[in-house]
Parts: structure tokens; sequence; C-alpha cells
């Protein structure tokens, strides 16, 4: 299944609205709004990780993902390409969860990770410490079964952090790759919500041009006929992208493909994962073309020299 509101195309609509969702706009922040929010927010709990750049053996820079918490190999390979910015997952993330903590969004509300002028006042103001744990959800397309496994950081003193798998399942991604690889903090939860919108199915060139042209399209490179739907009662929802969720939906079998984005589970595991995570909790999906990564002496170094320097600058 999949939810929220979307761009429009020509040839890939949004596949899913949830009824009760709002459309969200915020302005673009300066560029030193970001840069100095990332570093109060790191300094203060919320943000876990700072970008280093190195020379590599023929001269190339290479940037590497500082993460003052202990994280899966998984994380740290694909947190190195997320790059310094305002659309960085982990600083998105940081965003959300100081949002929460101090309270600028109501319980249901949407929140993107933006810099707004709330958040710029509310840094002004003594900072609530950061009363959630840290927790990556990695959604693995790599092989069958699909699964979901929830990386946990329970808050400790710096240093003494430790990291640990608390959960794990079998779960549905979408058919024809309409689960998207990538990286993105869950922006809004709903314990129920109701669904509706498209559901792509694969015809032959010759049942296409059959079709009026409000019906069909073509999604990443299939011929399709657009299926309207309207699911009611979908629980358990944790939003992270483009509309597309975590949530349960009832099926004969999980472990392979078959929403229309979503990544689904079955009804105990998805209502044991809802009371798990948290807004703001990266969600990672991972797909076959990911490598295992490969270690690198300098890099490491250079990661462990910028965690020193960021408890020195948190302790003065």
């Amino acid at each position: 299944m999949l939810g929220m509101t979307g761009a429009l195309t020509a040839l890939e609509p949004a596949l899913a609205t949830p009824v009760n969702n709002q459309h969200f706009v915020s302005s673009q922040p300066e560029p030193h709004d970001w840069q100095q929010v990332w570093q109060i927010l790191a300094l203060t709990g919320y943000v876990h990780m700072v970008y280093g750049t190195y020379m590599g053996q023929y001269g190339g820079m290479h940037t590497v993902a500082a993460w003052n918490i202990p994280v899966p190999r998984a994380l740290q390979k694909i947190s190195n390409h997320w790059g310094y910015s305002p659309f960085n997952p982990a600083f998105r993330s940081g965003l959300i969860q100081f949002e929460r903590a101090d309270h600028l969004l109501r319980r249901r509300g949407i929140s993107r990770g933006r810099v707004t002028p709330e958040v710029l006042q509310a840094l002004d103001a003594p900072i609530p410490s950061n009363p959630f744990p840290f927790q990556w959800v990695e959604v693995d397309k790599t092989a069958h079964p699909e699964h979901l496994k929830i990386w946990q950081v329970p808050a400790a003193p710096q240093g003494k952090a430790q990291g640990h798998w608390i959960y794990q399942t079998v779960v549905n991604t979408g058919v024809m790759h309409s689960t998207p690889d990538g990286s993105w903090p869950i922006y809004q939860r709903l314990a129920k919500t109701t669904m509706t919108g498209k559901f792509p199915i694969a015809v032959s060139l010759h049942a296409y041009h059959l079709l009026p042209a409000a019906e069909r399209g073509i999604y990443h490179g299939y011929h399709v006929r657009w299926q309207h739907y309207i699911a009611p009662n979908v629980h358990f929802v944790n939003y992270f992208y483009d509309g597309r969720a975590i949530h349960f939906y009832p099926r004969k079998g999980y472990g392979w493909p078959q929403s229309a984005g979503c990544v689904e589970e079955p009804y105990n595991h998805a209502r044991q994962v809802y009371a798990l995570l948290h807004y703001g909790d990266i969600v990672s999906v991972l797909g076959h073309y990911q490598k295992k990564p490969v270690k690198n002496a300098y890099a490491e170094t250079l990661k462990q020299t910028i965690i020193h320097d960021m408890a020195v600058s948190k302790s003065t």
C-alpha cells in the first residue's frame, strides 16, 4: 500500500493518498541557517553524525560520515554518500525529533524536517534533551524473503552507548520497484487511516493501447493499467517517503513485492513495530545493487578523530 499526496506527472501519478493528510509547504532555509542548526543539534544529542573529507591514493576527495554512536556497516556505508546538506536524512531526523521534544507540532502533525522560523526561534531558548533513542530501520530487498530490522542505540553518556538489533520481521515491498532505495526519516505516524490511490498492473503493449488514456501509463519502464483502490482501516502506519509507509496489510503470505510502494507487515509484527518506532527514525530501503562495504583505514581514523573533536566541543 502507499499513501500521501505527491506531485502528479503524465506518466507516473502518485499511487495513493491518505484521506486525512495535509499538504506541507515550507520555504527553503538560508545556507547559514541549516549549518548552524546542524551544529546545535549535533551538540545537544539530536543529530549523531558529521562529515569529514580526505584525499585518496590518486588525489580524489572522499567523504566519510563520522557517527558518535555505534552503527551497522550498512548504515555507515550509505551515510558516507548522503552528503552535507539540509536534505541529509540524519539531519532531518534530528530536526523532526527536536520538533517533537519541543512540542512545535501537534500530536498527529506532519514534519518534513526542515529549518523553519519556528525552529530557529525555539533553538534560541533552552533546548530539551533528546528523549528518543537512535533507531534505524533497514528494509532489505536483496533477497527473498524480504525483511525489516530495527537497530537501536539507547540514550547513554558519551562513549558508553551500545547498539543492537531489537526487532526483525518479514515484509512485502512494492511491485515494479515502487519502493525505491534510499533513506528518509519517519514524518507522520497514525494508528489507523484510510488510503486511496492507484495500483499498477502490468499489461501487454496491445492491451495498453486498447485502454483509455486516463487508465493507462508507463511506470518504471512497464506498460501498466491503473487500478483504483480505497483501503480503509489501515493500521500501524509510519510514513517515511512520499506517501510510502511501514504498516499492516493483510496478505496470504509475506516476503516478496506485492504492494503499491509501501512496506507491509503481518498484523502482530506491525503492532510491535509501531510501538517501537518514533517520529524521526531513519528508514533505509536497500536494493539488490547494494554491495558489502570496503574498509578504509584512513577513513576510519578520520572518523574517530572527528568523533573525539565533537565530544570535546560538547564538554566545553
